[in-house]
């Protein structure tokens, strides 16, 4: 049974993946391949190089903790705050940075980049990796999807993770590379493409909410691209033999803070759907696909 498994992107809430990861390796049900753009790619290249959820777990919380990581302040665009006054400073900063970018390519300078993703990564390349793994970015020259399968781990990852106007994009010969997530937010196809024939896709969205009516275009084009993301995602997802959404719609994307809450937010939905994640790895599930499949074929011949 050749099962993959394809992380999806979503900031901080990633970390949930982490759990989903450590109910799989306690069932024994082991995992022949990866797929993860943006964060998710930041978790499966971790877990794919050490082989370890326990090595993840403790890389995951030293990222985080990291003077690198720290000097980025992504904790600003964190807007939620019990405190009045913080929350208001904060929101304050969100609109300053939309305007700032008018004038700079992104919050984050490149080579705080750089060095953030080569310490968690050093000089690792895909041929190290004891699991095979796969993520992809989008050049925003040619408008194509770059597919990361070897070189330097720190440069795949950044390119992956270059979120828009929140890390620099990662310029590599003629390529100009962006958050894999915009183009292909759960990578399945990539994972089939790898050999996987059994593909658990880990999403980490949801249907956009929103609390107050839109009264300017601003808050028309925000909501109208995100349910356009969010039925894109949808159309990817229908591509997976199973899905597993852990329930992190209540934490903000910048909430780096919850790691240990969101691992276990992870934890319970694999272990809520275990019955159905053993199904789709059993040899009955791939009998009745190849059945299904040969079935189709003879109608269309």
């Amino acid at each position: 049974m050749n099962l993959g498994i394809a992380l999806g992107g979503g900031g901080a809430k990633g970390f949930a993946h982490i759990g989903v990861l450590d109910v799989l390796e306690k069932e024994k049900i082991k995992v022949k391949f990866v797929a993860g753009n943006s964060i998710g790619a930041v978790i499966g290249a971790l877990y794919c190089l050490f082989g370890s959820i326990e090595k993840l777990h403790s890389l995951s919380r030293s990222f985080i903790e990291s003077e690198e990581f720290k000097t980025l302040g992504l904790d600003k665009f964190y807007t939620e705050d019990s405190n009045i006054l913080r929350r208001f400073k904060k929101k304050v900063f969100e609109k300053y940075y939309f305007g700032a970018l008018l004038f700079k390519k992104s919050h984050s300078q490149i080579d705080a980049t750089r060095q953030l993703f080569y310490n968690l990564f050093s000089n690792y390349t895909f041929d190290d990796l004891k699991i095979p793994f796969v993520c992809s970015a989008l050049d925003i020259n040619s408008g194509e999807e770059v597919v990361f399968k070897k070189g330097l781990l720190a440069e795949a990852i950044w390119a992956t993770c270059a979120i828009p106007g929140i890390f620099p994009p990662l310029i590599k010969e003629q390529r100009v590379l962006v958050d894999g997530g915009v183009i292909n937010n759960i990578p399945v196809d990539l994972l089939k493409e790898l050999g996987a024939k059994t593909v658990i896709a880990v999403y980490l969205g949801s249907l956009p909410r929103f609390d107050s009516k839109p009264d300017t275009g601003y808050r028309i084009t925000q909501r109208s691209l995100a349910f356009m993301k969010y039925h894109f995602d949808q159309h990817i997802l229908s591509r997976a033999d199973l899905i597993i959404n852990p329930d992190v719609e209540e934490f903000h994307w910048a909430d780096f803070q919850a790691i240990e809450e969101l691992i276990k937010r992870g934890q319970e939905t694999a272990k809520r759907n275990l019955r159905k994640i053993k199904s789709v790895c059993s040899f009955w599930y791939q009998l009745k696909r190849f059945r299904f499949q040969e079935f189709l074929t003879l109608q269309f011949l």
